[in-house]
């Protein structure tokens, strides 16, 4: 189905700002969950959403599809409809009461009457656009990606069992990006008898009075459309604002490319347009350098071009920039899945039965930790933290990059997935039996990929006796020391000479402040380096943050971690502050050869659907007042032992 139900014979006088009454309904307030959780890396989330969509939508398989990023003004406030948009965000003010979203009407106000708009644009080639209807009656339900990115929310739609679960939660990332929490959406689609063109506003608010604004005695949801007022529908082919129309690259000269645009007004950091380009050349990088070696993905960011042939030379220069770019710590792990690809020291392909292919690259000069990256389908990151790939007893330490290319292997993972694309768990399938069985086809991977990291990174022994002579004493909780059928002690204690690890890259370095990231430098050779691995080649300048140890904070005392066994993840912790001057609360896990910061949710983050953290700012500590926490871990991390710091 195409095109828009008839409405209104005279369409365009009904063109403006929507948002529907609320009808007695659930009045909503200024805070948004789904918002919130991309706060903390606005531009990454952003690049990763958009970018992950495009390549869910490719239409021609044998070409790679291009994503481009364009930063322009617009000064026609009135054909965007940013001065109707304005009765809002006054009418949301005026009700508001918390001072941060205060803050935040007045700063969109103020970014209004300034008189012209910042627009960053996210641009995609060779993809099929939003297809599907534009209306849904609840007499004939329809489905479609228009539907499900525009009018939906927490919705899904996907074309194929490996595509990314496109539309979901993360649909709400580019909002996030807005200093006005507003959208605008052009596409064009193919039907059977031509091309159309779409074209929608979407801003999500809060519930305001709309006596002033409309004349009617009722309160407004949270969300309202820019289009045609009845029915919330997008405006179609002439109709379209021209700024719209001509902000759409055309990359082959005017034409009417099929694709998709998303126009993000107000992006934040867009003061800095130099910052913002390499903010976002870091994302691309981070998340998408598989994706780009392979052929799958082209970025366009203004002039520059990162594709199969220059995305070494584009991991070079943000490799150069790194420490000023003051990337989160989220980000500085992506970026060593793509540091692993580009600088792998063995790669290969490895077929898992009932799973399907992996392709992955390792790494293992100038690495201080153990790490997983794991991509499926088309090459995106997921996560470095991967279940029952996060613990890796008696190997030296190493770097691995996995993409699951097969079918059956992303299908999956897809189903593991959580919404914002960055872990697994079985706990999001309902289904009882498609939970175990994805279950056991996760086993079989992460078993594959655990052996394959023996293969590489084992620690040999060279040199084993078995003794019994002092089982008495190390015997420990093993029992009585006898088995029941012979009367023979049932372990044996065994006594080895492990291989020294002669290359000082894979010792942890004690740097003060530092965590546990490995270098930025370059690959392994000559020159000086700021982090813990050596410097690459040429400058060799690396920036990292050095190697596993973090020697600052001051240990905690008696601290006791009782895990819930109902729950395997849950844990209280509980522990006594060494003085009253250091209030942030960090958990090691302690390896044999460096400790690393542990990640964690409070109940409230829980509750909020917040993203993992490393550290826990405590305003109500005392030196002499015992604390208990009960937090939330990734399961494999309450297999090590763990240590409490508290840093300023």
């Amino acid at each position: 189905m195409t095109g828009n139900p008839a409405v209104n014979p005279d369409r365009m006088s009904d063109v403006g700002w929507n948002f529907p009454n609320l009808n007695d309904g659930t009045q909503e307030g200024f805070n948004v969950a789904a918002l919130d959780m991309f706060k903390s890396e606005r531009l990454q989330a952003l690049v990763r959403e958009m970018i992950q969509n495009s390549l869910d939508a490719r239409l021609d398989p044998a070409k790679p599809v291009e994503v481009r990023f364009t930063l322009r003004h617009e000064q026609a406030l009135d054909n965007a409809g940013f001065i109707e948009l304005r009765k809002y965000l006054e009418a949301a003010q005026a009700v508001e009461q918390h001072v941060d979203a205060k803050a935040f009407y007045a700063n969109a106000l103020a970014q209004i009457d300034d008189g012209k708009i910042a627009m960053l644009g996210v641009h995609d080639y060779n993809t099929m656009g939003l297809t599907g209807a534009t209306y849904n009656p609840a007499s004939a339900p329809k489905n479609g990606k228009w539907l499900a990115l525009v009018k939906g929310a927490g919705m899904t739609f996907k074309d194929s069992a490996s595509a990314l679960g496109s539309f979901g939660h993360g649909s709400r990332a580019p909002f996030a990006m807005s200093e006005l929490r507003t959208l605008f959406y052009f596409t064009r689609i193919k039907t059977e008898t031509g091309v159309e063109t779409r074209f929608q506003g979407k801003s999500i608010l809060q519930s305001v009075p709309l006596l002033e604004i409309t004349g009617e005695d009722d309160w407004s949801v949270a969300t309202g459309y820019f289009g045609h007022r009845e029915r919330c529908l997008p405006l179609l082919n002439e109709e379209v604002p021209s700024w719209a129309v001509s902000g759409r690259p055309e990359p082959d000269g005017p034409g009417l490319s099929v694709g998709t645009s998303i126009f993000i007004p107000e992006p934040f950091e867009v003061d800095e347009p130099e910052r913002l380009w390499a903010q976002v050349k870091l994302a691309v990088v981070a998340n998408f350098y598989y994706a780009v070696v392979k052929g799958t993905l082209v970025v366009h960011l203004g002039d520059e071009v990162i594709d199969s042939a220059c995305v070494a030379q584009a991991f070079d220069d943000i490799d150069i920039l790194f420490k000023d770019l003051d990337p989160t710590d989220k980000v500085a792990e992506r970026f060593e899945s793509a540091r692993t690809v580009r600088h792998a020291e063995r790669a290969g392909e490895t077929e898992i039965e009932g799973f399907g292919t992996i392709e992955w690259h390792a790494r293992l000069d100038g690495v201080t930790t153990r790490r997983v990256g794991v991509a499926r389908g088309n090459g995106m990151l997921i996560t470095r933290r991967a279940e029952k790939l996060q613990v890796f007893p008696g190997t030296k330490p190493f770097d691995l990059f996995v993409c699951v290319v097969g079918e059956k292997g992303s299908e999956t993972l897809r189903k593991l997935e959580n919404p914002e694309h960055t872990e697994f768990s079985a706990d999001r399938i309902n289904d009882p039996d498609q939970r175990r069985q994805a279950e056991r086809d996760y086993k079989g991977f992460a078993d594959a990929v655990r052996a394959l990291i023996n293969d590489m990174a084992a620690v040999e022994a060279v040199e084993s006796v078995e003794v019994d002579d002092l089982d008495d004493f190390f015997r420990g909780d093993w029992g009585d020391g006898t088995a029941h059928d012979d009367g023979e002690p049932n372990r044996a204690l065994r006594i080895a000479t492990q291989t020294k690890q002669t290359h000082r890259e894979n010792r942890p370095s004690e740097v003060p402040g530092s965590e546990s990231h490995g270098s930025h430098g370059g690959p392994a050779g000559s020159g000086p380096s700021n982090g813990g691995g050596p410097g690459g080649s040429g400058t060799g300048q690396g920036t990292g943050n050095g190697g596993g140890s973090l020697t600052t904070g001051m240990p905690v005392r008696n601290l006791r971690i009782v895990r819930d066994a109902r729950h395997p993840g849950n844990a209280a912790v509980s522990f006594t502050p060494v003085d009253g001057s250091r209030h942030t609360l960090v958990l090691l896990r302690s390896g044999e050869s460096e400790s690393e910061r542990l990640e964690f949710k409070t109940e409230e983050d829980l509750r909020a659907g917040a993203p993992w953290r490393d550290s826990l700012p405590l305003e109500d500590l005392s030196a002499t007042a015992r604390k208990t926490l009960v937090l939330t871990f990734r399961p494999d991390d309450l297999q090590f032992a763990i240590e409490g710091r508290l840093v300023p």
